[in-house]
């Protein structure tokens, strides 16, 4: 099957799913193929099919989300964040069980960490440790926010979530070195 395919989509979403429902109280190690093949409602041929282990799916699975957000980030060249909050919004109302799993249930961290790419985006040739902490302010805000919304069940529009950020970015901006 190709990569493209509605079932290969499914399939991941699926899993997606259920590894982050599991991973809410257990560990990683602590779930075994049949418990997230059961929750997937899916057959542990399928799951084989496509990894070799769950470690296997983690790890696609966080690549691919990763590699979904560089593609947000770095989508308008004109640094337009309200483009970029509106792709950002989007996709997290899309993919809200990857954005749980990587972001919510363990990864603000390592989000953050991932993220550092907001810094060289200016293309300023020296980040200050005063633009790291603005940064790292900014990030978290804006993950707070998106985690917030997820938390609630999408209690706000896409719209009027887009309007919260524009306008927490439009406060700080004038104060970023």
């Amino acid at each position: 099957m190709k990569k493209e395919d509605r079932r290969v989509k499914k399939t991941e979403k699926a899993l997606a799913e259920a590894l982050s429902k599991l991973l809410v109280d257990k560990k990683i190690q602590n779930i075994p193929i049949r418990e997230l093949t059961e929750t997937a409602d899916l057959h542990r041929s399928t799951f084989y099919t496509h990894y070799t282990d769950i470690y296997d799916l983690y790890e696609k699975l966080e690549n691919s989300f990763f590699q979904d957000l560089d593609e947000i980030i770095s989508y308008d060249t004109t640094h337009s964040y309200e483009d970029l909050y509106a792709h950002l919004i989007d996709y997290v109302y899309t993919n809200t069980f990857v954005y749980k799993l990587f972001v919510i249930n363990h990864g603000d961290i390592q989000f953050q960490k991932r993220l550092k790419i907001w810094l060289q985006e200016d293309k300023k040739t020296v980040i200050t440790e005063e633009m790291r902490y603005f940064t790292i302010y900014h990030i978290q805000g804006c993950l707070s926010v998106l985690n917030h919304w997820v938390e609630s069940n999408f209690a706000y529009s896409k719209k009027k979530m887009l309007t919260f950020l524009r306008l927490l970015n439009d406060n700080i901006e004038p104060i970023m070195p």
